[in-house]
């Protein structure tokens, strides 16, 4: 049981960041379709988009704006840096970069060696931050690449499988972690990620991300972990201008998938409905700690300066993603409750309240200490068993040597004070605790016959009207199996059993004659009538008589059909297939 933390709402930030035009834009006398309308005092800004072909204008507020001329380290210092020092306390947080294919989304997020993206400059602070301190950073690097998930930080691509623990968190099962002493290590080791990672030339990009790429930053300290996801998303494409084709529009169906999936979680969020559609995709369940979770999440908008229709999409989900809340609570203490809830009594209340007397008779049985938890049919079965056992042992002579047929012994079974002559009661003291067979003679049986009677043979023959007046005594009888050294005899009675309970152990009952007949016919059946049989053929038959040449009775139990080659399906298809031959 986890102590009560501090819990904060804290909105998803949204930026809008303007890439410079490209060398191939320079002579371009198209103005930028995104300008600054103006600023408010809470720091809100509104954006306008403008299409110059067009009277079409839009406006929409946002958390910040950084133009053309502003640098990414300027977006670090102002937004990004802010989300650092939570993550030494246990907080999570995430900054992705979002966008139309070509915005500036992986310039961005990773830079140059001389212009440092937010990347390399997150984890020169989170280094920096560390030094002399006791605090272990380690990183990872993985990518969404067609709906699946690849490490990139293994020499061989291996599938991540995306699971979640018994708290419903996140849990990537094979992703390596890496740990990271200085800023050097990082660059070595993720200058290999990044050579792994998909791109591929389009019409739109000589080197477009092919894949939705995830960096995570783990620190552990003596008290508590966080961790920053760093995260660079494949930018929607439109395959009329990219003239995709193959493996590459496969690519863009995926990514303009789960970028869609990303749009639906987000509009569920703001209309606050009851599911949210994370599991639409890879990306969504990724992100769902930083959509309504309990994750610091920043979005930083990339915008293409001279696309209005493109700049529009992103801008609309952008400012709708503001809206989204995540709840932030610091990290937990794990302590042993000090009380123990009484689930029993809360369940009992519970009945009452919805008057299920019989539910809590049942309850009141299933709970006991002595209660038997098996089936009805299971806990006659060893009952008898030990009867059976009891009985022998009293058969023994001092030499050891058994007797050939031992009588039920009434005396050796059940103590006699056990028994009560009249009445319909259960053998034992207790009430509602065990449940044994009674072999006390029924309402009906006002004469008190003796447990010979009791044990005397059933006819096949029983009238029904009788068998039914049998029944409305309320005593379920328990048949033993016929075998053919023997006869189907009363082994007890149930009082208080329900119809269910009657139909449970009668078929038990019937399944376990069907079963014994089936051995014993094996074990004495000739040739002919073997092949006969389902599932036995020419050589199978020609076996069986074999094996009863070295034992006259083979087959004991169902394991013993093992022995001729048939397999416990097809042992199950046979006897399911003769079972279902009784009734047509």
């Amino acid at each position: 049981m986890a102590t009560a933390a501090a819990t904060q709402s804290q909105p998803v930030r949204v930026v809008l960041r303007v890439r410079p035009h490209l060398p191939s834009e320079a002579n371009s006398a198209e103005a930028p379709c995104v300008g600054l309308l103006g600023s408010h005092p809470g720091g809100e800004v509104t954006v306008q988009l403008k299409d110059q072909y067009t009277s079409r204008n839009e406006c929409y507020k946002l958390d910040a704006f950084f133009g053309q001329e502003s640098r990414v380290c300027e977006i670090f210092d102002q937004e990004v840096s802010a989300v650092i020092p939570g993550i030494f306390e246990g907080t999570n947080a995430t900054v992705f970069a979002y966008g139309a294919t070509g915005s500036g989304k992986t310039y961005t997020m990773q830079g140059t060696e001389d212009l440092p993206g937010l990347i390399p400059l997150a984890v020169s602070t989170v280094l920096a931050l560390c030094t002399g301190t006791w605090c272990s950073v380690e990183i990872s690097y993985y990518e969404v690449y067609m709906e699946r998930c690849y490490d990139l930080l293994e020499p061989k691509a291996r599938e991540i499988m995306v699971l979640d623990d018994k708290d419903g968190n996140l849990q990537l099962k094979g992703l390596a972690w890496v740990p990271v002493r200085s800023l050097e290590e990082f660059h070595e080791i993720y200058s290999i990620g990044v050579q792994r990672r998909k791109v591929a030339h389009t019409g739109l990009n000589d080197v477009s991300s092919r894949s939705h790429a995830v960096l995570s930053i783990r620190i552990t300290t003596d008290v508590v972990k966080g961790k920053l996801n760093l995260i660079d998303l494949a930018g929607n494409e439109d395959n009329r201008r990219t003239c995709n084709e193959g493996i590459r529009l496969q690519e863009s169906a995926k990514i303009n998938q789960s970028l869609f999936a990303l749009s639906n979680v987000i509009s569920a969020l703001n209309k606050k409905e009851p599911r949210i559609p994370y599991r639409e995709s890879k990306l969504t369940r990724i992100l769902q700690d930083s959509l309504g979770g309990n994750s610091h999440a920043v979005m930083i908008a990339c915008l293409n300066p001279v696309e209005y229709q493109e700049a529009v999409h992103t801008v609309s989900l952008a400012a709708r993603s503001r809206h989204v809340t995540n709840h932030m609570s610091l990290a937990s203490k794990q302590e042993t409750p000090k009380d123990k809830v009484d689930m029993e009594a809360k369940l009992r209340a519970w009945l009452e309240s919805k008057g299920k007397t019989k539910s809590i008779q049942r309850m009141d049985g299933l709970l006991s200490p002595n209660a038997i938890k098996t089936p009805l049919s299971m806990s006659h079965k060893k009952q008898s068993a030990s009867v059976r056992v009891s009985g022998r042992g009293k058969a023994m002579d001092q030499d050891g040597g058994k007797i050939k047929k031992v009588l039920f012994d009434s005396a050796a079974r059940i103590p006699a004070e056990n028994f009560h002559r009249e009445g319909t009661q259960d053998i034992v003291n207790t009430t509602k605790k065990v449940v044994l067979p009674s072999l006390t003679p029924c309402k009906e049986d006002k004469t008190g016959s003796s447990l010979r009677k009791a044990l005397s043979p059933i006819s096949s023959n029983m009238d029904p009207q009788k068998q039914r007046t049998a029944d409305d005594s309320n005593c379920l009888m328990l048949l033993e199996l016929r075998t053919p050294m023997g006869s189907c005899n009363i082994v007890g009675k149930v009082t208080g059993a329900t119809p269910l309970d009657k139909f449970i152990a009668l078929g038990s009952n019937l399944k376990e004659s069907l079963i014994q007949q089936y051995l014993d016919f094996l074990n004495v059946a000739n040739k002919e009538e073997l092949q006969k049989l389902k599932g036995i053929g020419e050589r199978r038959a020609e076996y069986i008589l074999e094996l009863r040449e070295d034992s006259p009775r083979p087959f004991k139990s169902l394991s013993d059909l093992g022995n001729i080659g048939l397999s416990s399906k097809q042992i199950q298809d046979i006897l399911c297939k003769t079972a279902t031959g009784i009734f047509k």
